[in-house]
């Protein structure tokens, strides 16, 4: 139970490396999903997949016609939510404003958004921020 807690964290800040691994974790479930769905599901549009790594909403309309599983429609949900979370997170911890993790949703954007928050230092902490 305690390790539950420290993955889903609610602190408001999470450190570098625990950002990189969530969102290493989050990738390896996804690209297993997608993987393990295209050899086994005959007809699904691999490039369809491809592309909702960097824009989650081209899964819609496939999905709404009835041509894309809805197992990847949802492993996508489940890794955006969890990229989101941890990239608002992310933010606060460097200091930004959190509402800039919310550019992990931002098609085309969200990559370069995890890269920037993955590399940046953690915000200096002072006896003032106590205050």
């Amino acid at each position: 139970m305690n390790t539950v807690q420290k993955i889903l964290h609610c602190d408001g800040c999470t450190g570098r490396l625990t950002y990189q691994r969530n969102i290493a974790l989050l990738a390896l479930g996804k690209s297993t999903v997608d993987l393990l769905t295209i050899a086994l599901v005959p007809g699904t549009d691999a490039m369809t997949v491809a592309l909702s790594w960097l824009n989650p909403f081209a899964l819609i309309l496939p999905w709404m016609d009835g041509s894309m599983p809805f197992v990847i429609c949802l492993g996508t949900f489940a890794f955006f939510s969890g990229l989101v979370w941890n990239s608002v997170h992310r933010a606060r911890d460097t200091g930004w404003s959190h509402w800039l993790g919310l550019l992990a949703a931002v098609p085309f954007v969200d990559i370069i958004a995890a890269v920037v928050l993955s590399v940046l230092p953690a915000r200096k902490r002072s006896v003032w921020d106590l205050v």
